[in-house]
């Protein structure tokens, strides 16, 4: 037999599908272990003359992920046990959901959260894999929806007293320094920072080689969890799952250095760029620009907009890009002919016209020079 237990809604662009990907599932499983936690805390409450725990208390029934429905992605989860009726202790599991909620809304609404800062701490593991933008929401026991976000994660770890908590990230950096007999190595970031991180067998030979190309410039994108104090500052990784080299010419660690560059950048004349429009541009050429052609070369104009160069063959080509307006003046120019070749490109219609600026690439030869 089972019965519904939690139905949260998921909502984010990776959630749009009405899918779930895989590495949303180890938050649930943090979920788990949490509600165990708590339904004994409400146990304990219950029946403050029992010395310990009943020997099988979580025993007789289990949560599983028994569909998901639409509405960006609803996970149906179910409590399943083997008789006609569900054993007692799920009063206390159902206690504890109602009680992990309820901490969730009152931080949300500015409020101490309800539960202890020693079961709070799991939120460490609850909700580390939201990234900006999602949120997982939960309907209250009165009608009403809460939503854990990554802002409320870190604040409900911050009420929870922990010296430091982790975070599932992706940094860019190189390699400066590689300890074999200790199985570590360290990823230093552009400011200088340097991390420490456990060597896998399986990632060896990746960082060996970053290593070697670290006076060449050679970054990499490291995915995996880190250490972060409560003054935000990344202390090292506790785990890598990814390690991938970059191309020189990479278009997102481009961008993210010229959102780096302070307003009057240029002798006083240099407007800031934008970084939400620049990180909105990244996401744009990494859904629609093809992968076959050659990267341009990125730089900023004074004006705060951003030029995109390419050569190719005898063909000089540039897009100059308004981040503001989201549209691009796109021109070539063939050097043996003085042919040119002039369009603008609205950058808002997203494929369409990304798709046009490909056709003309590949048009000119598809290779650089």
């Amino acid at each position: 037999m089972n019965q519904v237990f939690l139905k949260p809604r998921l909502v984010g662009r990776r959630f749009d599908e009405h899918t779930l990907p895989l590495e949303i599932l180890t938050d649930f499983a943090a979920l788990e272990s949490m509600l165990v936690e708590v339904a004994k805390r409400e146990f304990r409450q219950a029946n403050p003359s029992r010395a310990r725990i009943p020997k099988g208390f979580t025993k007789g029934f289990e949560l599983h992920l028994t569909a998901v429905e639409s509405g960006s992605a609803v996970p149906v989860i179910a409590i399943v046990f083997p008789s006609l009726l569900p054993p007692s202790a799920v009063d206390y599991f159902e206690q504890a959901r109602d009680k992990i909620i309820e901490a969730i809304a009152s931080v949300e609404l500015g409020q101490q959260p309800t539960l202890a800062p020693e079961l709070l701490r799991y939120f460490d593991r609850f909700g580390r894999g939201l990234r900006e933008g999602e949120a997982i929401e939960f309907t209250r026991s009165g009608g009403q929806t809460t939503a854990l976000t990554p802002a409320i994660r870190e604040r409900l770890l911050r009420a929870s007293q922990a010296e430091e908590w982790t975070e599932e990230v992706t940094l860019k950096g190189r390699i400066p320094e590689v300890d074999q007999a200790d199985l570590t190595f360290e990823l230093e970031l552009s400011d200088g920072l340097k991390l420490k991180a456990p060597l896998a067998e399986q990632q060896r030979e990746t960082v060996l080689q970053a290593f070697a190309t670290y006076r060449e410039g050679q970054i990499v994108a490291v995915q995996g969890v880190i250490k972060r104090d409560r003054a935000e500052r990344p202390k090292s990784f506790e785990s890598i799952e990814h390690i991938s080299p970059l191309d020189a010419l990479d278009v997102e660690t481009r961008l993210e250095e010229l959102a780096a560059l302070p307003d009057g950048w240029l002798d006083g004349r240099g407007k800031r760029l934008d970084p939400v429009a620049l990180r909105s541009l990244a996401q744009a050429f990494d859904d629609y620009f093809d992968s076959q052609l050659p990267l341009p070369y990125l730089y900023p104009t004074a004006e705060g907009g951003v030029q995109a160069e390419w050569s190719l063959g005898d063909w000089e080509v540039s897009l100059e890009i308004d981040l503001g307006g989201r549209t691009a003046l796109y021109q070539a120019v063939r050097l043996s002919t003085d042919q040119t070749r002039e369009r603008t490109i609205d950058l808002s219609l997203g494929q369409k016209e990304w798709g046009r600026l490909n056709e003309e690439l590949w048009s000119l030869g598809g290779v650089g020079a």
